[in-house]
């Protein structure tokens, strides 16, 4: 092989092809809940699932595997431990095997997985923990036992589907253990597994339940007869004593004895040598075997100790017998089996480090990358195969990076990681991707480096990592605005999105939505609370049949403090208390009017008598008293009448006497009724102040009506909430000042507001009954 220029393309032998070029497909599956596509170019990109793209997973029949391995040396002196391991295991409980490389765990756990092909309902399922985190044996699990295609499942339900899972899980090479394997073990309760460790893995936690088996060597009697099955022939009395030997030596590993017969079949061939000890072994047989094998063993030793499948090594090597020397190192006992594949022994590697074979490392690693990027850029690789090959694939960009070959790496990462993405080998898939993210920034190269960021982050958003994914998703967002790569700026931003949406917090549903068909409760809300000032309609309780009240606040403000207080109140208030107190003033406007017409109307003799004749149950016994009146609404200091001292007109004194012991004389008829500044009264005396002035005399001789004062509104206009435009004078007293009056005089003080009163009040008693206070 050239480790410069490996075999040309027309060189090669065919392989399988997939459907076109596997760097550039884009692939799209189903992982959890989103449907992610594979982009090889600008990023995956990462949605939610939407209804009905989810494949159906049925279960299979028959579980299945890793599949049952190659045979290989019988199985010798284990039939008491291979009867313990299957009672235990039908019994439930996990066994964990433990021994050094070369006892014969693999061959033992091959052996006891046929035993148990009926015990549990979904069968045997055979596993390989080489390089596998919990999380893909999980998976490799489910795929076993349920038939998928480009559909992972999400957390949820992988925990539900493994629970009625029902098999004897047989599990090779396990490299975790503690904590780890009890998440393992917790998330299968009805499977049993066996396990294999070497011994210097970490123990599984003490309320496990896993029981210890140890794998020791096998006795000399067995030691013997496997050395004379190697060779195929009754062993010497030299060569039996040399196999005890090596049991001893060896602690009767079964390995030891495959390697003493190579040994012993190479020599045969020439026929010269001593017997090796048992640490001279392999190197004995590197010395022996071809040259085809031989360069097989420094591939290995380049990838560390891993080797490519045997179909894949004539491309590899240019040697159309490769695959011959394959298993040439295989008969030799240079081999050890992971899964369906075999790999190089550990002992063999260790015993190769820093010999001639290991030499040119670098360069053979570079031909191997070189190599790869080709099989999978030009071959039209498949997903499978590239799966196949993940273990060895990675082993090569492990070794280019080790080797400083960064751009080799970067370009190599680029074409592996869509294909073991869309395989669901999706731990060796984060593996490659962190090979490539190291590779590109120490090589500079930006754009790379902002995939492999972006990758990260849709497979962090994949299991549920969502700090993670923002970070990695930022970051390849940042470094692509700086390349202004808009494709790939664009992806990175709907995944961004995507990780927004599912940290955000839920929206809680309404706390009183009615069942389904029910009516909602409708919740009256108490009316807003405001100040007695800004009340502009006040209501009182029902009067006595065939007497209501209703009483109309009227305060002079400015438009800009009347405007306001309206605004405050449509704010503050309900809707309801706005309307009622429409409907409220409206009333008090249509009363006040018709009040107004109805003492008016018709000649000053005939008001007494119309009032009278209309409302025969209203007499002076009938009328509010003053400490009724002080009861029924006490004034406030705004409303009490001051004295104006700037007024030129004289003002009524307080009375020294009880106004109701004595009645004042009548009024003199001729007496003239003083005009009104703004708005007088009508000939017949009854008329009232627009803007708050105090209106004119009775008739002759009449007395005054139950309402102690007369109406300040005007009979023609309803009231509003317009204010004074100018303080308006006050009208002089009716009466003479030395006269004291009563409580139905009109000039009383309580009926005549001086100057600076804003606030006049009036109770007016229509002909039907109905009184209005205004104030």
């Amino acid at each position: 092989m050239d480790l410069n220029h490996p075999s040309q393309p027309a060189d090669r032998p065919a392989q399988h092809s997939g459907a076109g070029d596997g760097s550039e497909r884009a692939t799209w599956l189903v992982a959890g809940d989103f449907l992610l596509t594979i982009n090889p170019v600008d990023g995956s990109e990462i949605v939610p699932c939407p209804p009905g793209r989810r494949p159906p997973a049925p279960r299979r029949t028959a579980a299945t595997g890793a599949g049952q391995p190659e045979p290989g040396p019988p199985l010798l002196d284990r039939e008491e431990q291979r009867a313990r391991l299957r009672s235990l295991l039908a019994s439930g409980r996990s066994v964990r095997l433990t021994g050094p490389s070369g006892a014969g765990r693999s061959a033992l756990l091959a052996a006891v997985a046929e035993d148990c092909a009926t015990l549990a309902p979904d069968g045997v399922v055979r596993l390989s923990g080489h390089r596998r985190t919990p999380r893909d044996l999980l998976h490799e699990l489910y795929a076993a036992v349920h038939q998928v295609a480009n559909y992972r499942p999400g957390p949820t339900e992988l925990s539900s589907a493994l629970r009625e899972v029902g098999a004897v899980v047989v599990l090779d090479d396990v490299e975790f253990g503690g904590a780890a394997l009890d998440e393992l073990l917790n998330a299968t309760p009805e499977c049993a597994f066996l396990l294999a460790q070497r011994p210097e893995a970490p123990a599984p936690g003490a309320s496990s339940g896993v029981a210890d088996e140890p794998v020791a060597g096998i006795g000399p009697e067995a030691g013997r007869r496997l050395l004379a099955l190697a060779v195929a022939r009754e062993l010497t009395a030299a060569e039996a004593e040399w196999a005890d030997e090596l049991g001893r030596a060896g602690g009767g590993l079964p390995r030891h004895f495959v390697q003493a017969g190579a040994v012993l079949r190479y020599r045969a061939l020439d026929g010269r040598g001593p017997l090796p000890s048992v640490d001279a072994l392999v190197t004995t047989l590197a010395a022996s075997i071809s040259d085809g094998a031989r360069e097989l063993l420094r591939i290995g030793l380049a990838l560390g100790g891993e080797l490519p499948d045997p179909a894949a090594l004539p491309a590899l090597t240019g040697d159309a017998e490769a695959a011959t020397a394959h298993t040439e190192l295989d008969d030799c006992g240079l081999l050890t089996r992971v899964g369906r594949r075999r790999r190089l022994e550990p002992a063999a590697t260790a015993a190769f480090e820093g010999s001639e074979l290991a030499a040119e490392g670098a360069a053979r690693t570079a031909a191997l990358t070189r190599h790869y990027s080709w099989w999978l850029a030009e071959s039209g690789t498949s997903a499978d195969e590239v799966v196949a090959q993940a273990d060895v694939v990675l082993a090569a960009l492990r070794a280019a990076q080790q080797a400083s070959l960064h751009t080799e790496t970067t370009e190599l990462v680029r074409r592996t990681a869509p294909l073991l993405a869309a395989g669901l080998r999706w731990g060796a898939w984060e593996r490659a991707l962190r090979t490539g993210q190291e590779a590109a920034r120490a090589s500079g190269a930006v754009a790379q480096e902002a995939y492999f960021h972006h990758e990260l982050g849709v497979l962090a958003i994949c299991e549920g990592q969502l700090a993670r994914a923002r970070v990695e998703l930022e970051a390849s967002t940042a470094l692509r605005g700086v390349l202004s790569d808009a494709g790939g700026a664009v992806a990175g931003r709907r995944a961004l999105t995507l990780v927004d949406d599912l940290t955000r917090a839920p929206a809680q549903p309404p706390a009183h939505t009615p069942p389904f068909g029910a009516q909602a409760a409708v919740t009256q809300q108490p009316p807003p609370e405001v100040n007695g000032d800004e009340t502009p309609v006040g209501l009182r309780a029902p009067e006595p049949p065939g007497q209501t009240e209703l009483t109309l606040t009227i305060r002079g403000r400015s438009p800009e403090e009347s405007g306001a207080t309206l605004r405050r109140m449509f704010t503050r208030g309900n809707r309801r208390n706005a309307v009622a107190t429409g409907a409220g003033a409206l009333l008090a406007a249509v009363l006040g009017t018709v009040v107004a017409l109805g003492l008016t109307s018709g000649d000053p003799e005939d008001d007494t008598e119309n009032v009278t004749r209309d409302d025969p149950a209203t007499s002076e016994e009938d009328a509010p008293t003053v400490e009724e009146t002080e009861k029924e609404g006490p004034a406030t200091e705004e409303e009490e009448p001051t004295e104006d001292p700037t007024s030129d007109e004289p003002t009524t004194p307080e009375p020294t006497e009880d106004p109701t012991t004595e009645q004042p004389p009548p009024p003199d008829p001729t007496t003239e009724d003083p005009t009104p500044s703004e708005s007088g009264g009508s000939d017949d005396g009854a008329g009232g102040g627009q803007n708050g002035g105090g209106g004119g005399g009775g008739g002759d001789t009449d007395p005054p009506t139950e309402s102690p004062d007369p109406p300040t509104d005007d009979p023609e206009d309803p009231p509003t909430d317009d204010p004074p435009t100018e303080d308006p004078d006050p009208d002089p007293p009716t009466e003479d000042p030395e006269d004291p009056p009563t409580e139905g005089d009109d000039g009383g003080p309580d009926a005549s507001p001086t100057a600076g009163e804003p606030t006049p009040t009036a109770t007016v008693t229509s002909s039907h009954g109905a009184s209005a206070t205004v104030r």
